[in-house]
């Protein structure tokens, strides 16, 4: 199970390292040719070198069967083997590779985990589907299909004839040409009726919120045009100019809680 270092514990370890680098290394211990040095790392000492074994100068191969060899002489530790070209290096140029496909029999797009040859078929299926229009910016009238030219022609020439039947339209909808039209044609307010309805002028006088003010005293007395409205934080009421005077627009009025004693008379009656 886990187990936590303590104060203690850290202490305690503390002193253990500074007694290990205290003491004197025996020097006497140490190794003074390669063939005292122990191979518990797995390194090839003196001692496992073979008698009369020298340095390999034969160049690493590459290509070829694989096989353990014959020669006598050991690998130097920085040989370098050489770049196989005979491949296609995973970050190389692909652009000079011959591609082979296997032919698709019905078209499907290209699915993640496809081989190469399999999209390179897939793709050539979908391209010999669409034929000529492959290879088209866009699609003409001739290059579609003969029932679809067809209806195409025959819907046109419905268009062309077609003469408006239905009752719910209007007899002037259903002219080809027409240039005015009523204003009950269009939906528009006679201009018999324009006089009851309120114009732009009969609206200079609406409410306009100005601003606010501190008191009464303060509310502007020039410059004013009827229908301002301050607002006065004194009295907490609005004043709309008249055009000659400020109007509260309302009067001021507070409620009073009840009191103890008048909930008392209530009861008692």
């Amino acid at each position: 199970m886990s187990k936590y270092l303590n104060e203690a514990g850290l202490a305690y370890y503390d002193s253990k390292q500074k007694e290990r680098l205290a003491q004197k290394a025996d020097v006497s211990a140490l190794p003074t040719k390669l063939s005292q040095l122990s191979n518990d790392a797995g390194f090839i000492t003196g001692a496992d070198v073979p008698e009369g074994a020298a340095a390999s100068t034969t160049v690493p191969k590459m290509d070829g069967t694989a096989a353990a060899g014959s020669e006598n002489a050991f690998a130097r530790g920085d040989h370098v083997h050489p770049t196989d070209t005979s491949r296609l290096s995973t970050t190389g140029d692909g652009s000079q590779v011959t591609v082979s496909f296997n032919p698709a029999e019905a078209k499907a797009a290209p699915a993640s985990g496809d081989t190469l040859a399999v999209i390179m078929g897939k793709l050539a299926k979908n391209f010999a589907d669409l034929g000529a229009l492959a290879y088209k910016d866009g699609i003409a009238a001739d290059d579609l299909d003969a029932a679809i030219k067809a209806s195409l022609a025959k819907a046109d020439s419905a268009l062309q004839s077609f003469t408006e039947t239905d009752p719910t339209v209007p007899a002037w909808a259903k002219e080809a040409s027409k240039p005015t039209y009523t204003a009950a044609e269009v939906g528009a307010i006679p201009a018999a009726d324009a006089d009851t309805f309120a114009k732009k002028s009969d609206l200079t006088s609406v409410y306009k919120y100005k601003g606010s003010v501190a008191t009464v005293a303060e509310l502007p007395a020039s410059g004013n045009t009827e229908g301002d409205v301050w607002n006065v934080e004194a009295t907490d009421m609005n004043y709309g100019w008249t055009g000659t005077a400020w109007d509260p627009l309302g009067q001021m009025f507070s409620i009073d809680s009840i009191t103890n004693a008048e909930i008392d008379t209530i009861l008692s009656a």
